[in-house]
């Protein structure tokens, strides 16, 4: 198990949520400090907004090939900016990781099948 310093008294102690100092009681919480929370923040939201973002703009740039393909270039960096692998070190569970990993594979497993769908019509 790695050690991390107290943000109290800093005393070594394991890096696990729920660890209590046994030097001045403090105890590890969820999110250890405002540079977790906000990056937890910021990939939540990117998660749950991107992929309707993305098939709005995909659907609205449906009947032009060109805007269709500019669309999907957009997508794809809007994919990868919103990929769990970005954002690997805000994760404590492995709950986290499937539950996160099995959102953004749907989504954009469905937003390919509807650009596949698009291009051969």
């Amino acid at each position: 198990m790695p050690l991390i310093k107290c943000p109290e008294c800093d005393y070594e102690i394991l890096a696990r949520i729920g660890t209590i100092c046994p030097s001045c009681g403090h105890t590890i919480s969820y999110f250890e400090g405002d540079k977790n929370r906000k990056r937890y923040g910021k990939f939540f939201a990117l998660s749950l907004i991107i992929p309707f973002f993305s098939f709005a703009m995909i659907l609205l740039t449906s009947p032009f090939k060109s805007a269709l393909t500019v669309a999907t270039v957009v997508y794809v960096i809007l994919a990868y900016m919103s990929s769990p692998l970005r954002y690997k070190e805000i994760f404590f569970t492995t709950f986290e990781k499937i539950f996160f990993w099995s959102i953004w594979l749907l989504s954009n497993a469905l937003l390919v099948t509807m650009l596949y769908n698009l291009f051969n019509k």
